[in-house]
């Protein structure tokens, strides 16, 4: 089996992203069955990176949001796809949005790729190594960065009953570039409601890279083979940095009533 690599991968998701860039401030937004919002440009940036991987890695199983599965269904392998991550933000033309990718094996997250064409960032995860624009991102706990304090969360995390943070609460529209955001150490956590595995894969495999960890709201392990059917996340989703674990998850807002 030949497992994705960072070499393999960065060079499309960076094309991809001038797509979606050639979009941005110029679309319409559309909704989709769960009302959530799709536009053109979407569409356009996974048939392209479906056609181009699905020659590149034949043999690896591709799961994009907006296409759904494609490739051999009995693949050791899932490559994830989110072709524009933070929609909402990219057509109320907001820069953080992202294109990204991470690959999954044996229901493990191994690496991935986010890039954020209007920021110029790139977050890559590969061999158990994780790096921001070509710098590596340390192993284990690190100083608290200059400034207040943060947490990224969900969209809906406002109408929910809060837990109690120091710091401050923001929301940047995009599940990946949140989890990138924690792992870089420039966020203590992120609390992401109830995603999909495109939404997180790429993250999943920074954070392990750096020793931060991807958890439910129950404290339990991320099952990400349980959700390689492209359902969401039975629970809500919690990311933290190296040694923040606990004092994330107690600021996850209770479950509904």
């Amino acid at each position: 089996m030949r497992v994705p690599s960072a070499a393999d991968l960065l060079p499309l998701v960076t094309e991809a992203g001038e797509i979606a860039r050639r979009h941005f401030r110029n679309v319409t937004a559309e909704r989709k069955a769960d009302r959530t919002v799709v536009t053109a440009a979407d569409r356009e940036v996974e048939t392209f990176l479906v056609e181009r991987l699905s020659r590149l890695l034949p043999e690896v199983r591709l799961l994009g949001e907006e296409f759904g599965a494609s490739g051999p269904e009995d693949a050791e392998c899932t490559l994830t796809i989110d072709p524009i991550d933070g929609t909402a933000a990219f057509v109320a033309g907001l820069p953080t949005w992202c294109v990204t990718l991470g690959w999954v094996v044996d229901g493990t997250a191994l690496g991935g790729v986010t890039y954020l064409p209007m920021t110029g960032e790139t977050y890559v995860a590969d061999g158990g190594r994780a790096s921001w624009n070509g710098r590596t991102i340390p192993h284990g706990p690190r100083s608290l960065p200059e400034g207040d304090q943060f947490i990224v969360t969900y969209s809906g995390y406002h109408r929910r009953a809060a837990g109690t943070f120091a710091g401050k609460v923001r929301s940047l529209g995009s599940t990946a570039y949140h989890l990138a955001l924690v792992a870089r150490g420039a966020a203590t956590g992120a609390l992401l409601g109830r995603p999909h595995i495109w939404d997180i894969t790429a993250g999943a495999a920074l954070l392990a890279a750096v020793g931060g960890e991807l958890r439910y709201r129950s404290g339990s392990a991320v099952a990400l083979d349980e959700m390689l059917d492209g359902s969401s996340a039975p629970d809500h989703v919690v990311g933290a940095a190296p040694g923040a674990l606990d004092d994330v998850l107690a600021l996850m807002p209770p479950p509904a009533s």
